[in-house]
């Protein structure tokens, strides 16, 4: 449910208070095995999803609209242990992401006629094909992508790529590389040629309860693109007694286009997922209805519980501000998008069953009153359950 929502929705009366309340839901039925044989384990999986969203759902998520479609159906054979040393070889439509989900992760475009926008259900690509090697620390993949879009709007995204991982024994620290070559319709012409570098190191260099992320993306395809993107990130776990809070602060920078060049520099955030609350849809309000990880750079503060071993709860803070001003809904004299909170707590209350519940509020800043003319604050609560049997 929103209370002020959104910086351009139509205001439904006089009033001026946009507002929506709406339900959406999904059930995926799936089956998977594995098979031993003499040279190693042939593996599969088959899933189907059904997503919904009622007759009060705001058009940002698409409406009234559901839609079934099948997600995972793939097969494939590895020498070793899964994740272990040795071959992999996988095809079909495969789930497949890059170490912690900031290029690659999400290979189906849920919501719009599709439904399924925040709870979305499906993450398989319409066609994956994933080779591995991995031994002694050191892993290295090639990997073809297809994206699944829907029919109304597919700009026949393709993804060839090569991964290259180093584990630093004891698990101190972890190096990764990645080259991506896209292709793409009109629809995307941007992305069609275009090529997308990443460097990254996740780990603990030093002794200590600190766990320190970074990574680093550029893309290139000549004037249409040539934008990059970082972020540095610091975990402290203060402690492991007690509720073992952990402390997280994160800066991102995502490129914006400088309207003086005659180069595109609107960093494209291409496919990432959820690995915890705030990657990368950065705020339950911004990050997923109306802004996205281009032209922006953010703060973020995180402060996470866990009072049981079932229950986690926390706090995180972010502060939003516009990379290029000049590029932002015809320019704006002021780079503040506004500051947000948000709430959480998850509790797995039964060995089948999970909720989590949330409250955000968003203060849009001066670049928003400036463009839009919205000065309210936006309010946001959602329970989500999930059942798995």
């Amino acid at each position: 449910s929103f209370d002020n929502s959104l910086f351009v929705d139509t205001a439904p009366d006089p009033s001026g208070d946009l507002s929506d309340t709406w339900f959406e839901g999904y059930i995926k039925p799936w089956v998977s095995g594995e098979w031993g044989t003499s040279s190693g384990t042939v593996f599969g999986k088959a899933s189907w999803a059904y997503a919904r969203n009622d007759d009060d759902a705001s058009e940002i998520v698409g409406g009234s609209a559901d839609s079934s479609d099948v997600d995972d159906l793939y097969l494939g054979w590895r020498s070793g242990e899964s994740g272990g040393d040795g071959w992999l070889f996988a095809a079909g439509r495969y789930p497949y992401q890059i170490a912690r989900t900031f290029l690659l992760s999400d290979g189906y475009a849920d919501g719009g006629a599709r439904a399924g926008y925040w709870s979305n259900p499906r993450k398989a690509w319409e066609l994956g094909a994933h080779a591995r090697y991995a031994a002694n620390g050191h892993a290295l993949e090639g990997v073809y992508l297809e994206r699944d879009e829907p029919a109304e709007f597919d700009p026949e995204i393709e993804i060839t790529g090569i991964n290259y991982d180093w584990s630093i024994p004891d698990e101190r620290l972890t190096l990764g590389a990645t080259w991506l070559g896209l292709s793409a319709n009109d629809l995307e012409p941007a992305l069609d040629g275009a090529d997308v570098w990443n460097l990254r190191a996740y780990g603990k260099p030093m002794a200590g309860p600190v766990l320190v992320q970074a990574e680093y993306a550029i893309e290139d395809n000549g004037e249409a693109l040539d934008a990059s993107a970082w972020y540095v990130q610091a975990n402290w776990h203060v402690g492991d007694q007690g509720w073992r809070p952990v402390l997280t602060y994160r800066y991102a920078w995502f490129e914006g286009d400088n309207p003086d060049t005659v180069a595109n520099e609107n960093y494209d955030p291409l496919f990432p997922g959820f690995e915890d609350w705030g990657t990368w849809w950065q705020g339950e309000i911004a990050g997923e209805y109306f802004i996205t990880n281009s032209n922006l750079n953010t703060h973020m503060v995180q402060l996470s519980l866990n009072p049981t071993e079932n229950i986690r709860t926390g706090l995180l803070y972010f502060q939003y501000r516009l990379n290029e001003t000049g590029s932002y809904e015809g320019g704006v004299s002021s780079d503040d998008l506004g500051q947000e909170i948000n709430f959480h707590l998850d509790w797995k209350f039964h060995r089948n069953w999970a909720t989590s519940f949330i409250l955000a509020r968003n203060e849009p800043g001066d670049a928003v009153a400036e463009a839009f003319s919205r000065t309210e604050a936006f309010n946001y609560g959602m329970i989500y359950l999930y059942l798995d049997f």
